[in-house]
């Protein structure tokens, strides 16, 4: 039972991190600069670089959560304390994703500094090979660690706790739901999804994305603190 708690936080964190916006709408503006130079095989190579950095980056973020439980915490995981901690974080962010994460009413554009915004847009128009497709999806996995550091430091925690024979089973499976968006996207697109119909379903879709991503938040809360913070064991 207390195994399929924890897989059971290991499983909400990824699918959080997934409903986060940021590497697909990085993507789909990295598609439209690549196909708008019309060379499909440099697109290809282009979007396998942005994928293999973005999964790369979610799989070293919850490799060093683990390891930084492991070593700084006397136990190995977190106290009831860092519990309370992660948790109060998950209720302000689930906030702040329902009124905050998306700027504008008409608009997918994030919550991020505009700075940061017109940086990862003209990175995106100006990438011309794989070290640069690769290194703007690494850029856009930090660029919202605000939203994902408890979810990696909460799985981490998790999958320490967990039988060996299950850690690298939730870590791996941890990282493929997390970039399983991206993956989706390739595949529309290779099957003749049109650039403009996808971002318009964005845009249509965009207050039922805001609603669930802020909803996991609580709900996410929510079970630690009832099977966790409330229950007879960490």
């Amino acid at each position: 039972m207390n195994e399929m708690i924890y897989l059971g936080i290991i499983f909400l964190s990824s699918l959080i991190v997934a409903l986060l916006q940021l590497p697909l709408g990085t993507l789909l503006l990295l598609y439209h600069a690549s196909l708008g130079k019309k060379i499909p095989k440099k697109t290809r190579t282009l979007i396998s670089s942005f994928i293999s950095g973005s999964t790369l980056m979610f799989f070293l973020l919850l490799s060093a959560s683990c390891f930084l439980i492991f070593a700084l915490t006397v136990s190995g995981t977190f106290t009831n304390v860092s519990l309370v901690v992660l948790t109060s974080y998950l209720v302000v962010l689930g906030i702040f994703s329902w009124f905050f994460y998306y700027k504008r009413k008409n608009s997918t554009e994030l919550w991020l500094p505009r700075k940061i915004t017109k940086f990862i847009n003209q990175r995106a128009k100006e990438t011309h090979d794989n070290s640069e497709s690769f290194s703007l999806g690494v850029l856009t996995v930090l660029s919202e660690i605000v939203f994902t550091a408890p979810l990696f430091l909460l799985s981490g925690n998790s999958i320490l706790i967990l039988e060996p024979g299950y850690q690298v089973i939730a870590l791996v499976g941890f990282v493929l739901v997390s970039v399983l968006p991206l993956i989706i996207l390739r595949i529309a697109i290779r099957t003749g999804k049109n650039l403009a119909d996808i971002q318009r379903w964005r845009l249509k879709n965009k207050s039922f994305f805001r609603v669930i991503t802020g909803l996991s938040y609580l709900i996410l809360a929510t079970f630690i603190l009832t099977f966790l913070l409330m229950g007879d064991k960490i």
